[in-house]
């Protein structure tokens, strides 16, 4: 009978602990638990192009928008607690589509405001702010994007 209860007492403890964990992580998902990350997006693919941008994550479609050259398009969220969280974006200028990554939480760790410049060659960033004291452009993703 003894060893009945401890088994009992140990099954509802687990399961409470369980719980717990669930609890805490949906909490802390809804409560952003890290810094808040803004992205701020610039158009610099020359004067009178317009560039057309939609992103989009696992979980949230943004929209898509039209930034004419020097104007900026800006992005707020939080960082889910898995750390797990992408941002891409499809971006278009004429007749020319491309996307790109434009936050990757194993990419961007320390990206909690980040200043991005679109150009034709590929998306750049200014990593002056953090540990990187650089600007850095990168090429356009090659795989497939799926609208």
């Amino acid at each position: 009978m003894i060893q009945a209860n401890v088994i009992s007492f140990t099954r509802h403890f687990i399961l409470l602990v369980l719980l717990s964990l669930s609890l805490i992580i949906t909490i802390c998902d809804a409560i952003c638990p890290y810094t808040p990350t803004h992205l701020n997006i610039t158009n610099g693919l020359g004067a009178g192009l317009d560039l057309t941008i939609h992103c989009k994550s696992k979980d949230d479609d943004l929209g898509q928008h039209v930034v004419p050259f020097g104007g900026e398009y800006t992005i707020d969220f939080c960082t889910n607690f898995w750390r797990t969280t992408v941002f891409f974006c499809g971006m278009s200028r004429s007749s020319e589509f491309h996307w790109f990554d434009i936050y990757d939480a194993s990419r961007d760790p320390y990206c909690g405001d980040c200043n991005w410049t679109i150009q034709a060659t590929g998306p750049c960033v200014d990593y002056y702010k953090y540990i990187w004291k650089e600007f850095v452009c990168y090429p356009w993703n090659k795989k497939a994007y799926l609208h």
